[in-house]
């Protein structure tokens, strides 16, 4: 029974294995498709997204605007302040009298002012300072990323070595493989 077995001879042949080629072809084709369309959403997608919330929020404000100056247009329709009637001055030939000196008292008043929703105020002050700094809205905006993670500290170059690393893993793996079988 022994005799059957050969000890020293080589294993058999391995075919090509077209199924594996066929894997890396598709994963292959897979990331470049999503880098595509990751581009394509950089590129067009999120500009459209951004400019569509920049309109929204300034006519929002606009809105605001609009209404706060009708309520105090309202307020002060309402609410008129009481004024003497115009009188009629006498113009005299005689030389104008010559001033002196008089003491005044004052005596305080009560005045009556329009009030505005606090609310409606900070809208129209936040609308004020957005067209002052020619600005558009009330919506912050990122101006950076976040600096966290393993792709910040490596940064894309050294992503890039990593993945022509792998590639070349692979590359010489299958070779060994190979060429331990012939």
């Amino acid at each position: 029974m022994a005799e059957d077995f050969e000890v020293g001879s080589a294993p058999p042949e391995e075919s090509s294995n077209r199924t594996f080629v066929f894997a890396a072809a598709a994963v292959g084709g897979l990331l470049v498709l999503s880098m595509i369309c990751l581009g394509l959403y950089a590129l067009v997608v999120a500009p459209r997204q951004q400019e569509a919330r920049n309109a929204q929020a300034t006519q929002i404000i606009l809105d605001n605007a609009t209404m706060a100056a009708g309520q105090t247009a309202t307020a002060a329709a309402l609410n008129p302040t009481s004024t003497r009637a115009p009188t009629r001055t006498p113009v005299s030939t005689v030389a104008p009298p010559t001033p002196t000196a008089t003491s005044v008292v004052v005596v305080a008043s009560p005045t009556v002012q329009a009030t505005i929703d606090p609310g409606i105020a900070t809208a129209i002050a936040q609308a004020t300072l957005a067209a002052a700094q020619g600005g558009g809205g009330g919506t912050p905006t990122a101006t950076a990323l976040p600096s966290t993670g393993f792709a910040d500290e490596v940064g894309l170059p050294g992503l890039i070595l990593l993945g022509v690393l792998l590639v070349v893993v692979v590359v010489v793996s299958r070779r060994l493989r190979m060429s331990t079988t012939a």
